[in-house]
């Protein structure tokens, strides 16, 4: 009997030990608390605006940290965003006018698309541009976007569309210029 109560006394010691323990562990994380993906975002539009090109949450170890790259109209920005206080603990830039210039210098890796209407966002494409005289090139088929380009009939690449494959969005580029044409949600 005296064991029963001592294993008894022990587990309620324990239990009433383990609640203390969170409760001042939630106290000392008060001060800590994780930032969700948007908030990291968020901080990286107060430094620069732009096109989000990925956020992604990085573990390296013991500090985690949201990678933020934005696309401008000028320049790439890659922003590190500490994941628990929501500071920018290192950012970069590169200009994009190189990453063009290799772009247009390797049109010959693009793959003119024979049924782009097979694709969800050709209508929308559609409905925003004259198509008729243009001509659609894969730039990128993954899993997690489609970046398309289309082509005049001069061969110079007239407008770009990135379509966001988790969250069906969709954006359009007119490349004379820089200026959006579209940006939403497909239905």
């Amino acid at each position: 009997m005296k064991k029963n109560i001592f294993i008894g006394a022990v587990i309620t010691a324990a239990v009433s030990g383990a609640a203390v323990a969170g409760a001042s562990n939630d106290q000392a994380n008060e001060g800590h608390k994780e930032i969700s993906a948007y908030q990291a975002l968020q901080t990286a539009f107060t430094h620069v605006e732009g096109f989000v090109k990925e956020v992604e949450l990085s573990f390296e170890g013991d500090e985690n940290h949201y990678e933020v790259e934005i696309e401008s109209s000028a320049d790439e920005y890659e922003f590190h965003v500490d994941a628990a206080s929501g500071e920018v603990v290192w950012q970069d830039s590169s200009t994009t006018s190189e990453e063009d210039d290799r772009d247009e210098a390797d049109d010959s890796s693009l793959t003119e698309i024979e049924n782009a209407a097979s694709f969800e966002e050709y209508e929308t494409i559609s409905n925003q541009l004259s198509t008729e005289n243009l001509t659609f090139f894969m730039g990128t088929d993954n899993s997690g976007n489609r970046v398309m380009f289309l082509l005049d009939e001069n061969g110079e690449k007239r407008y770009k569309t990135i379509f966001v494959k988790y969250n069906s969005y969709l954006k359009i580029i007119d490349l004379d210029g820089g200026r959006e044409v579209y940006y939403g949600k497909l239905k």
